[in-house]
Formats: structure tokens, C-alpha cells, sequence
């Protein structure tokens, strides 16, 4: 898509802290968040002319037209207005759109945002609501694992963490020591769920939800928005930030959806083309990368992806972790944020805080405000990897100053 060239621009970006609840109703947080990140970019309401946004929720009713009603409630004209779904991957979905319309010339100024509302409904609309939600469950996972009810993605999860176990003689406590280390990130976010100290010993002690995952090795439900700002290199002139090029995507979907019985769950094709494509349009390689977020909802899934995408060989990352090579101080930081199981998941948004998050290393914004040394000049290549199904397909993109 960019063959390497500085053609789109993320000139600034913005979310929300993740919490178990929105601070503010759906709508609200939508626009706190868009004029938050316009007025990081130093850039006007008026001049935006495409709106790209995620249904506002996974686990509430999708909202016919809800693009419509934001543009509406924001009082702005746009050339360009879409909501796009893709699961896990809906945030980047809707950011491929905003891209291509840059590249396209229809406009110059674009805004993607994303957000999840993932608050437990209350008992009584539980109950009302629940033949819907049935219906729904069993929509999404299919006829022969939506019986398996409303938690159907862990013991997949588990199935491939047993496998991946088994394959590479991987550890209960290695795998542990992942969830450590993405808490260690998470203390200095404030953004983050999640925030107090662990040790192996703790994740290792925490319930079991599916063997052998632990409570400490899972992503929690949580709610949140992100947004970005994306321009056309013409419109940069006098904004306030240093631009963040895009210079490489990739994308790639197999053709199931959660498990696939004829396909390894210990290596995912998609992630493995999706970054191979990133990388070459981009002209790098996983070597050249600085600072990286990536969709790891479960601790070992996230071990199996960052091999996918290059960065060490398979059966090689625990060992990574583990010797700190995936530290501030290592080859590439994974997962400044506290990643998915410290910083919270909320799912339509995860991948667009990946992107702001790698935005704001890039400008050299986030070390100081959370009193980590600067490597703001050392800071030049990030990657923003998501995923939808369990891990069957999803985008990687390449950015660099």
C-alpha cells in the first residue's frame, strides 16, 4: 500500500484510560476523544473531512447508523464517513478506510476512532436479554462450539496454550513470567486497568479458568476509546507534532473462524502474512523494529506472535521475555502499554490504542509523562499488530518517524 513512502501521516493521537466503564455515555466519549486528539495535532474540527469509526461495542446491540449519529452529534461535513466491523480488527479496519481515502486525494485530514463498551449489564437486562444474547453467542462461534457457552474463546486459548507447551517444552512458569513483565509496563500507565505489582508466583496461583490458564494470564474485559488523526502530507505544514509516517500494511484472513482443525494453533498464518507483507512494503525487517504493541489476549498467544511476526524463532520468546530482551532496556519493547493483560482489552478499540500508544513513543511523548527515561531518539520504527477470530486474521502496520 505505501511501498516505503511517507505518503499518511498520523499526526497525533489520543484515548482514554481503560476501565471496567466508559467515564462518559457513549457518544460523549466519542467526541472527548476525537477533539482531544485534533487538539494534540493542533488541527481544527472544520478542517476534518473523513470520519472512520468502530460500532461502539461488542457486548451491547450493534447501533444501526451509529456513524450517522456521531457526524450528527460532532456537526461537522465529511467527505468520507464509514463504521467498520472485523472483529478484534475493526479499529484497523476502519483505519484502512480512512488510508485509503487519503491516498485516494478525497481527503486530506481524516479521524479514526474506535471504542468499546464492555460493562456487565445489570441482572434484570441480563436475563430480558438473554435468548438475544444466546442467539448471538452462538451466531458468532458457530453450531458446533457456541454450545460451549458464553466463555467458548478460553478453552480454545487453552487448547493451543497446551500444544504450544508441549511443542517447545515452554513452562507453566515462563509463560507466567510474560504476564509479570507486561505488568511491570502497566505500573507506570496511568491509562492502564491494571496496575499493582505480580510475581510468577502469583499468576501461578490465581484461579485456573481452562487448563492450564490462570486468571493473571488472561485479558480483561474492560472499556475504553482511542482516536487518531491521519493527514495527507500537503495538510502537515505548522501542525504542533512531529508527523508519524506509515510506511508499511499488511493484512491477511484465513478462511475459518476461531479454531481450525486442519491448521496449526501453535502458528498463526495470519499473523505470520500479515507481518511479512507489513514488513516488505515497508522495506524493514523485524530487527529494524523499536517499540511494538501487539493483540496478545492470552499470555502464551502473545509469546506465539511475537514469533509469528519474526522477532524470534518458534519455542524462542519465552526465553526472550525471560532474559529481558523485551524490556525498555531490550531488542525491541513489547508492549509499553502493559499489553492486553495489564493495560485491559477493550476489544474495539485494543488496536487503535496499540497505534496511539506506538504514536506517542514515536513523538517521544510517552516516556517522559510516565517517568521512563527518554529514548525518544532511539525511538524511530514501530509495529501495531491485531487480530480478530483466535488469531485468524488481522493487520500489521509498519510506522516511522
Amino acid at each position: 500500500m505505501f511501498h516505503g513512502k511517507r505518503q499518511v501521516a498520523v499526526a497525533a493521537a489520543a484515548m482514554t484510560p481503560v476501565r471496567k466503564d466508559l467515564e462518559a455515555p457513549i457518544t460523549d466519549s466519542f467526541t472527548r476523544v476525537i477533539h482531544e486528539a485534533l487538539a494534540q495535532a493542533g488541527i481544527g474540527p472544520t478542517e476534518v473531512e473523513g470520519l472512520y469509526v468502530t460500532p461502539p461495542g461488542f457486548a451491547r446491540p450493534s447501533n444501526f447508523m451509529f456513524a450517522c449519529d456521531l457526524a450528527a452529534h460532532l456537526g461537522v461535513p465529511f467527505k468520507g464517513l464509514v463504521m467498520a466491523e472485523c472483529g478484534g480488527s475493526s479499529s484497523l479496519a476502519a483505519l484502512k478506510a480512512a488510508i485509503q481515502d487519503v491516498l485516494l486525494g478525497r481527503v486530506r485530514v481524516a479521524v479514526a476512532a474506535a471504542l468499546d463498551q464492555r460493562a456487565m449489564p445489570a441482572a434484570d437486562e441480563l436475563l430480558k436479554n438473554l435468548s438475544s444474547l444466546v442467539a448471538r453467542q452462538i451466531g458468532l462461534y458457530g453450531p458446533y462450539l457456541g454450545p460451549y457457552g458464553l466463555g467458548a474463546p478460553i478453552p480454545l486459548y487453552a487448547l493451543s496454550t497446551q500444544r504450544y507447551m508441549h511443542e517447545y517444552q515452554v513452562s507453566a512458569e515462563a509463560i507466567a513470567e510474560v504476564a509479570v513483565r507486561l505488568r511491570q509496563n502497566a505500573a507506570k500507565n496511568p491509562l492502564a486497568e491494571y496496575r499493582d505489582p505480580i510475581t510468577v508466583a502469583d499468576v501461578l496461583a490465581s484461579p485456573i479458568l481452562s487448563p492450564p490458564i490462570h486468571l493473571l494470564e488472561c485479558s480483561p474485559f474492560a472499556s475504553g476509546a482511542a482516536a487518531v488523526v491521519l493527514c495527507a502530507k500537503e495538510a502537515l505544514a505548522g501542525r504542533k507534532l512531529a508527523p508519524v509516517w506509515l510506511t508499511g500494511f499488511g493484512e491477511y484472513h484465513h478462511p475459518s473462524h476461531f479454531l481450525d482443525d486442519r491448521a496449526s494453533i501453535t502458528c498463526f498464518e495470519a499473523t505470520a502474512k500479515a507481518g511479512a507483507e507489513a514488513f516488505a512494503d515497508a522495506g524493514r525487517k523485524p530487527a529494524d523494529v523499536d517499540v511494538a504493541e501487539v493483540y496478545g489476549v492470552f499470555a502464551a498467544t502473545e509469546l506465539m506472535i511475537y514469533e509469528d511476526l519474526g522477532f524470534y524463532q518458534k519455542g524462542e520468546a519465552a526465553r526472550a521475555v525471560a532474559e529481558g530482551r523485551t524490556s525498555e532496556k531490550g531488542e525491541v519493547w513489547m508492549n509499553p502499554s502493559g499489553g492486553r493483560l495489564s493495560f485491559g482489552h477493550p476489544a474495539a478499540a485494543t488496536p487503535m490504542m496499540e497505534l496511539a500508544e506506538v504514536t506517542w513513543h514515536l513523538q517521544g511523548q510517552a516516556p517522559s509523562a510516565r517517568g521512563w527515561p527518554s529514548r525518544a531518539d532511539n525511538l524511530n520504527l514501530g509495529l501495531v499488530h491485531s487480530e480478530h477470530g483466535m488469531v485468524n486474521g488481522g493487520f500489521v502496520l509498519i510506522l516511522e518517524t
